[in-house]
């Protein structure tokens, strides 16, 4: 992608200090005294590219795990792909080596970053005609990549049937050769039960489960989790489940009470930060934005789950 879209994924410092919970001015000694980053200046605001965030946070500490993350839920406009998006924008920009995973034939993930070739391959491919998931890999920037989806993913719980294969290692066995090359590899499902939704819930250490103000999501995130359960039995996996509450508005009572709902039955796996509602998700990155490109709810929140699943805030020095 054009250099002008790369620029939005950078990071301010002040985003940075409020982070690290020192002044920007100290900041900038810090990065000068230690060298580990090249802030350049937009509209006389500092920023960092994610490879600079990454060396500042190294320096102060943080070390970045490898981990598989799948977002899944049966019940659809739960914020699912909205939430695989900024979470691992976020992620980059804090400085991890990202790779994005689309397995949604809707591939709404993919058009985010205006993907939108039928002639690429996708995840299908990979299977029938075995190829090397490097050759699926679209890069959006030196440290943010992409493995597309397209209809063509349509086919893909009839091809992993049809073709009687191993259905918890059909994704694990392809990222063998590139979990190295990347600290979180971001699965986006589709909203179902499928093969091939049970062999991303295989390869992940975390699911998540987006959840928003309804009974009819209530209902969707008790049968995902029943699946999980099933999936974690009969495979023997040992991935995590983390509940996030998406779409809360502080005006609605149904938000209230589903929200406290939730901590009541599944307080354990719930996510302490949530998402609030708000119409910046509108915006698309075509227009040259991210919700992390001004002061806003979403922005907010986007980041404080983002830390809470990287353990940013835990693995950093005092």
């Amino acid at each position: 992608m054009a250099e002008s879209c790369e620029n939005i994924f950078m990071i301010s410092l002040l985003d940075l200090s409020s982070f690290l919970n020192i002044s920007s001015q100290a900041l900038h000694k810090y990065i000068k005294k230690h060298k580990v980053a090249d802030p350049i200046l937009v509209n006389k605001r500092a920023y960092v590219f994610p490879e600079e965030a990454r060396k500042l946070l190294l320096h102060r500490g943080y070390r970045y795990s490898s981990r598989v993350i799948s977002f899944q839920m049966l019940k659809g406009g739960c914020s699912k792909t909205t939430s695989a998006l900024n979470i691992g924008i976020r992620s980059n920009m804090y400085g991890a080596r990202v790779l994005l995973i689309d397995l949604d034939q809707q591939a709404n993930l993919s058009f985010a970053f205006d993907i939108e070739n039928p002639d690429l391959p996708v995840w299908v491919d990979l299977v029938e005609d075995d190829l090397c998931v490097k050759d699926l890999i679209v890069k959006i920037t030196p440290t943010l990549h992409i493995v597309p989806s397209n209809l063509n993913n349509s086919t893909l719980d009839k091809v992993l049937l049809n073709g009687k294969r191993n259905i918890a290692s059909s994704i694990s066995q392809y990222l063998k050769v590139v979990r190295e090359d990347y600290d979180l590899i971001i699965i986006d499902t589709a909203p179902n039960l499928s093969a091939i939704n049970t062999a991303a819930a295989c390869c992940s250490d975390l699911v998540v489960l987006p959840i928003m103000p309804d009974k009819f999501s209530y209902s969707g995130l008790q049968k995902t989790l029943d699946d999980l359960e099933n999936i974690k039995s009969e495979f023997g996996c040992s991935f995590k489940n983390r509940i996030l509450f998406t779409r809360f508005d502080g005006r609605e009572t149904a938000s209230h009470e589903l929200l406290k709902l939730c901590f009541s039955d599944y307080g354990d796996e719930m996510l302490k930060s949530f998402i609030r509602v708000s119409s910046d998700f509108k915006n698309s990155i075509k227009s040259g934005r991210t919700i992390f490109s001004k002061r806003s709810s979403s922005k907010e929140d986007y980041d404080l789950v983002t830390r809470e699943i990287m353990e940013l805030d835990s693995s950093l020095e005092a």
